[in-house]
């Protein structure tokens, strides 16, 4: 089968038989893509316009998967420098014309199901859409154990096969994280006890800045948070019209914030002498107890 340059022309192969070559598919693509923003289109009656709308997402999410396909070898192969570019972002949105921050977004995306290859291959055949394989990524990526992860995105993969819908998975994606919790830790990769290993904090920041926060903390450090957190985010009177998050929010940046104006003030001591001064002459009460009570050295 062969297509004009334009995409024209082009008719779709037989079953079976596939394309000339992958240029001929992108041509096939784009005339997909012409067609369907036609009049033709516009046209469709209710239950019509439903059919396509999940043909569409299937075929978008089938695409996006030979998009990170291709990205990722492109990016393994350092692509980019051929054009000067110094990332694959960098060199997705100066030549597909992505947002910066998109761009890093779709890389990000293709590692992330690099690291969860069930998924991946679950995504190229069709069986799980891109969408559901971000969420069962972040959801058994929590294990700390790369035999059991892949267990988990397998047994996830073959249950969204098999019919279960969203919910169903985060329900069985819960149940192979509780049952990994539950074992016994090594103690030489968990020294502290059960639930330390898998402890982490990630900070996602933006172009402009901007940032979220997630991770899994041990009961100690969410007791230090959210002693810090309720301490410095109580309202402060009727004119403080800020929301419980927006407080929270503000409180945490305070709570930064503090130590390192006492670090400023005292440029000679150690990091841990710093924390300990921090805690015993800024920050009252609960926060104390629950930040300060091991810092070595501290004031009665």
């Amino acid at each position: 089968m062969m297509c004009t340059p334009d995409g024209s022309g082009c008719a779709l192969a037989a079953p079976g038989t596939g394309f000339a070559s992958v240029a001929d598919a992108l041509r096939v693509g784009r005339a997909l893509g012409v067609y369907l923003n036609s009049a033709a289109a516009a046209d469709l009656d209710g239950p019509a316009r439903g059919e396509a709308l999940e043909q569409l997402g299937a075929i978008s999410s089938l695409l996006g998967a030979a998009g990170n396909g291709l990205m990722r070898r492109f990016d393994a192969d350092y692509g980019h420098d051929a054009d000067g570019y110094a990332t694959t972002a960098a060199w997705l949105a100066a030549k597909t014309r992505l947002g910066r921050k998109d761009a890093k977004a779709a890389v990000r995306q293709m590692r992330l199901l690099a690291r969860h290859p069930h998924l991946d291959a679950a995504t190229a055949t069709g069986a799980v859409t891109i969408s559901w394989a971000r969420e069962i990524a972040a959801w058994t990526g929590r294990i700390d154990h790369e035999e059991l992860q892949s267990e988990a995105d397998q047994i996830l993969v073959e249950a969204a096969a098999g019919g279960a819908d969203l919910d169903d998975l985060k329900l069985l994606a819960q149940a192979a994280y509780e049952a990994w919790r539950a074992q016994e830790p090594d103690p030489e990769d968990d020294p502290h006890g059960r639930g330390f290993g898998d402890r982490y904090l990630i900070l996602e920041t933006t172009l402009d800045g901007a940032g979220r926060i997630r991770g899994d903390l041990t009961p100690e450090c969410a007791a230090a948070v959210a002693a810090v957190i309720e301490a410095l985010g109580k309202s402060r009177g009727p004119e403080d019209t800020r929301t419980a998050g927006q407080r929270y929010h503000d409180a945490l940046q305070e709570g930064c914030e503090l130590p390192r104006a006492v670090c400023r003030s005292a440029p000679g001591l150690s990091p841990i002498q710093h924390l300990g001064r921090w805690c015993l002459v800024s920050v009252p009460g609960r926060v104390h107890r629950a930040s300060c009570a091991s810092v070595p050295g501290r004031r009665a």
